[in-house]
């Protein structure tokens, strides 16, 4: 295979690459925490990710500092007892197979594919644009997140373009979705979303439960169907097939929605919505109350 960006792969364990189709997730299967408590996991990493990018959050003590360091503390723990189970029972951990768990790579991957350069991406879809000093103060931001987590810093993607190298250089690999990526993909189509938390959370006013169980029960499966059709907008179609994402002209819901997303930012660039910061603040309020988190008042130190 040709291998365009060279320079990128090269800082990369390319044996620890080919393998992570069938290592990216056999940590929940050894875990015993495949297709279970999706939900609480996906609330659990939205919360983590809501905290971290919070501005100021990732200053050292505080909340979204601390939570790195958590999650940090609990892959190490992860990796040490799938290596070395406590339990004689246990089965053992294939290492030539699925790689070191929660590895470099795997980790690298996920935060430069996964939360910068995918998200930028999707952003891009909808309409939203950023500067090339926005895309770059995010980038500088998540590389930060990623040392602290526990990337070693050579490997972090020191600009937006490296990042988006690395989500090229993943697509080239063409990894094959094992039977646990189809488990979890399946797992969080069915619960990755809590439709009456957000509810409960973002309503201006308290809303019925019984009111919120029905509109769940009804929107349920438009929801899963809408997700899995606007997923395979961003993976490629012969990836989406193999994980059991199916496209449908449902994924045109993203371009419906994208000219009132960026009629939204023009809007927002006039100042007709109040100030950044104000329009920040509020922002954040209402992500953090749809996530079932505590809402600051003020700014942070």
């Amino acid at each position: 295979m040709a291998i365009r960006h060279a320079s990128v792969v090269d800082a990369l364990p390319i044996a620890d690459l080919r393998i992570q189709g069938a290592g990216f997730v056999r940590p929940l299967v050894a875990t015993g925490r495949l297709g279970l408590g999706t939900r609480d996991r996906g609330q659990s990493t939205a919360r983590w990710v809501a905290e971290a990018t919070t501005p100021g959050a990732m200053l050292p003590g505080n909340p979204g500092w601390v939570g790195t360091l958590r999650i940090r503390l609990l892959h190490a723990y992860i990796r040490d007892v799938l290596r070395h189970p406590h339990d004689e029972g246990a089965p053992g951990w294939d290492e030539a197979e699925w790689g070191v768990p929660i590895n470099q790579t795997y980790s690298v991957m996920t935060i430069s594919c996964g939360f910068l350069a995918l998200p930028l991406l999707v952003a891009r879809d909808f309409g939203i644009h950023y500067s090339s000093a926005e895309r770059e103060a995010i980038t500088h931001l998540w590389r930060w997140i990623g040392w602290v987590i526990g990337v070693d810093d050579d490997l972090l993607p020191a600009s937006h373009a490296e990042a988006a190298d690395l989500f090229r250089v993943a697509a080239e690999f063409e990894l094959q979705p094992d039977d646990s990526s189809k488990v979890l993909i399946k797992a969080l189509l069915h619960e990755g979303y809590d439709l009456p938390g957000v509810v409960h959370g973002a309503a201006p006013i308290p809303v019925p439960s019984i009111l919120v169980s029905a509109l769940d029960a009804v929107t349920g499966p438009v929801l899963r169907s809408s997700f899995s059709a606007i997923s395979t907008r961003w993976v490629e179609r012969s990836v989406a097939r193999r994980m059991g994402l199916r496209r449908s002209p449902l994924h045109h819901l993203v371009d419906v929605a994208r000219p009132a997303i960026r009629l939204r930012e023009i809007i927002r660039t006039t100042g007709l919505l109040g100030s950044e910061s104000a329009v920040i603040e509020r922002e954040l309020r209402t992500v953090r109350r749809g996530l079932g988190m505590e809402v600051h008042a003020g700014k942070r130190r």
